[in-house]
């Protein structure tokens, strides 16, 4: 997956459970927030977008994952934006141009 996502700009990744959630749902199919945020950094993406999220996750439990995530990324000193997707949210991707 480092491969894979190597130097790309911008990763939307499943991130439905919390560290601790995650013993409890080891084989489900879902990842954890650390492991996401370690695989963007680990793979210099430029920004990294949380979503998938668990139905039983408010908006303050979301709001207290990025606040972790981005407290990995200092921790890491790499340059990494952290978001949570939302609803009704739209992304705007501009297109790189090749150098000459």
């Amino acid at each position: 997956m480092v491969e894979f996502l190597q130097g790309c700009d911008f990763a939307i990744m499943d991130t439905q459970y919390t560290d601790e959630e995650y013993t409890d749902h080891i084989g489900w199919g879902h990842s954890s927030l650390s492991s996401v945020v370690s695989l963007a950094l680990d793979a210099n993406v430029g920004r990294l977008l949380l979503f998938h999220h668990d139905p039983n996750h408010d908006d303050e439990i979301i709001d207290k994952m990025v606040e972790r995530a981005r407290a990995l990324v200092a921790k890491s000193g790499k340059p990494l934006e952290v978001e949570a997707a939302r609803e009704g949210a739209e992304i705007l991707l501009g297109a790189k141009t090749a150098a000459a």
